[in-house]
């Protein structure tokens, strides 16, 4: 039997600019790892559609999938439209955990925040603000304040959360009050994955509060292919034994440490 298809699974606007991350990253994942077959479907009545996409692999005989959620902020839950689509019988079908606000993506942030600065011709920072969408579940809420604690003890540095809710309100008073700490040169580490307006609107309002640079969106990298792959191993492993994956708090506590 032929290993289980990844189908990358995202939400969002229907917007080119969105789509061509997306596609970009299915691309790069597949040219990772050409032994398996990798779908990206879309919720919210964007195009392509899960339920097409599922339907077309149950068209070329492919037995099994899994759904890997494109979310960087939730560490358990997901969709309520993964659990509750119709699809043939003759495929089946399992959901993993989303990416999450895992540890490898400040590795990622790093990147973006040192792409920034040579853009923006900056020499040296003195604060940084950790900016993410709203809509974590409870658990991935806990992690981002992680993160955000690890990235500060990292760099040596005051970090800030910010949870915008897509008005950007959120980033600006984040980068505000390190600026009332006296920190002039602050960079704003985004976790969005594409660039959506939620982004768009997060960003501008960074540079109007006065930040220095803003990272882009994450987009394709190594580090996020591996995670998307960790994620697929575990819901292979539950389409292997047919029983769902679980781990404990403190098995996830490890893991995303």
């Amino acid at each position: 039997m032929t290993a289980p298809a990844i189908v990358l699974v995202a939400d969002g606007p229907d917007d080119p600019a969105v789509a061509t991350t997306l596609q970009a990253i299915a691309r790069g994942l597949q040219g990772a790892r050409k032994d398996l077959r990798i779908h990206l479907a879309r919720l919210e009545g964007v195009k392509p559609p899960l339920q097409k996409v599922i339907a077309s692999l149950v068209a070329e005989d492919v037995a099994e999938a899994v759904l890997v959620p494109l979310d960087l902020v939730s560490a358990a839950d997901h969709a309520e439209e993964l659990d509750t689509f119709h699809h043939s019988p003759d495929i089946h079908v399992v959901v993993s955990r989303p990416v999450g606000p895992a540890s490898e993506l400040l590795n990622i942030l790093d990147e973006r925040v040192r792409e920034a600065l040579h853009r923006g011709g900056a020499l040296e920072i003195d604060g940084l603000v950790l900016g993410a969408p709203a809509g974590a579940d409870v658990r991935g809420n806990s992690l981002l304040a992680r993160r955000a604690r690890q990235w500060s003890t990292h760099h040596r540095l005051p970090v800030q959360l910010a949870v915008d809710e897509g008005d950007g309100r959120v980033t600006a008073a984040a980068v505000a009050s390190l600026r009332a700490q006296g920190r002039r040169h602050i960079a704003v580490g985004s976790l969005f994955l594409t660039p959506t307006p939620a982004y768009q609107s997060h960003a501008q309002a960074a540079l109007r509060a006065g930040a220095i640079a803003v990272t882009a969106p994450l987009g394709d990298s190594d580090h996020l292919r591996h995670l998307i792959l960790a994620r697929y191993a575990f819901g292979a492993m539950e389409l292997l034994d047919g029983i769902p994956t679980q781990l404990s708090v403190e098995d996830l506590d490890g893991e995303e440490s």
